[in-house]
């Protein structure tokens, strides 16, 4: 039986539109990870009954967000002294 589901290694190797497995696969993460990241609503992501999909557009977007903010605040001094 042929295996369906694609290996992706890096965001840009996403479809437009992805499930939490792919998600897991390109953050290093756990699916059990990625879940629970979905159900505190912490990544951006739509229910379509019980499928969770995972904009690229929008995963972009909020990777974006995440390394601004960190960079905000202490951890852009600690980069800075290396």
């Amino acid at each position: 039986m042929l295996n369906t589901m694609q290996t992706h290694r890096n965001l840009a190797d996403l479809p437009d539109f992805c499930t939490l497995a792919d998600f897991a696969v390109v953050l290093g993460i756990s699916k059990a990870t990625a879940y629970r990241m979905a159900e505190q609503e912490r990544i951006p992501c739509i229910r379509l009954g019980k499928r969770i999909i995972l904009s690229k557009k929008h995963l972009e977007q909020w990777i974006d967000q995440e390394i601004e903010y960190k960079l905000d605040g202490k951890d852009r001094e600690d980069i800075k002294n290396g």
